[in-house]
């Protein structure tokens, strides 16, 4: 293959991530017709079809497909060459593109990136909140280097780092002052709350009711944190979140925390990459950082 060709290649991988030529291009700073031209080079040099147009945007073909992991690699090398030299060349930016659930995006992981930031200053990070299985499909498909997550997913191409202990605490009504208190109000009908269906925190508080033979009439699903904690001082119901996040909230609220019992209370955050072999130097390096600072601070 032509070297010449290797920024089609990237051109290829900027169309696929943004879905679109249009969007593409304007990325690019560029025209659409010269993405579209260059797509088309690459296609006929390859001699497989990458892309096909439908009325939202392109689809990537199975050929697309094929090419899609060698464009993610060569995409990782240059970012990689970023990350190595760009003390150097501060206009050489590398990008880390890192997704959290919401609870650490705004507790644990500033403190963390501003520490690496200090010793790679040249790094633009990018940050998205998003429900642990979706932002462990964003890894997955390429379009995350790494993410914090609730949970082990157990990926066997991946790196699964601990790097956050914490503690869940049942957020409600200041008039619930009891686990106890807890039973006889969801019994009567108070509501469960949670952000997403599927909330891992959450399925802790179920089991725990299951055990005491009660079942809340619903799941309420809000959307955000704040919407939930809102609710919950209003007295429509009651939710589960780590320690440290609540209690950066709780100052002139109407709430009540209620310890959850020990063997279900401590939780992890890990921290999801590709596996060291596969990752770039810049991911492996982030998350080396991750793992030295919860092994210097193992309470998170």
């Amino acid at each position: 293959m032509d070297s010449h060709l290797l920024p089609d290649v990237l051109v290829f991988l900027n169309v696929v991530r943004s879905g679109s030529i249009t969007k593409a291009a304007n990325q690019l700073n560029t025209v659409q017709s010269n993405v579209t031209a260059r797509i088309k080079k690459l296609e006929e040099a390859l001699g497989v079809s990458l892309l096909s147009r439908h009325a939202r945007g392109v689809r990537v073909t199975s050929g697309g497909e094929a090419v899609l992991p060698i464009a993610l690699r060569l995409d990782a090398l240059l970012n990689d060459l970023g990350y190595a030299f760009g003390r150097q060349i501060p206009l050489k930016e590398a990008k880390l593109r890192l997704g959290a659930i919401e609870t650490v995006a705004a507790i644990q992981l500033p403190r963390l990136v501003s520490q690496f930031l200090r010793d790679s200053p040249h790094v633009d990070i990018s940050v998205q909140a998003g429900s642990s299985s979706r932002l462990v499909k964003q890894v997955k498909d390429g379009d995350l280097d790494a993410a914090f997550v609730s949970r082990r997913f157990g990926l066997p191409n991946f790196r699964e780092e601990p790097v956050f202990k914490d503690k869940l605490v049942v957020l409600a009504p200041k008039t619930i002052k009891t686990l106890s208190a807890l039973h006889s109000a969801v019994r009567n009908g108070l509501k469960v709350m949670v952000q997403r269906l599927g909330c891992s925190y959450t399925e802790k508080l179920l089991r725990l009711l299951t055990a005491k033979g009660i079942h809340p009439d619903r799941i309420m699903e809000i959307g955000t944190l704040e919407g939930i904690i809102g609710f919950v001082e209003t007295g429509v119901g009651v939710a589960v979140m780590p320690e440290t996040f609540v209690q950066t909230l709780l100052r002139g609220r109407e709430l009540a925390l209620l310890p959850l019992p020990k063997d279900i209370a401590t939780v992890q955050t890990f921290v999801v990459s590709a596996k060291i072999s596969e990752s770039s130097l810049l991911v492996s390096a982030f998350v080396d950082h991750c793992r030295s600072v919860a092994l210097s601070d193992p309470c998170g």
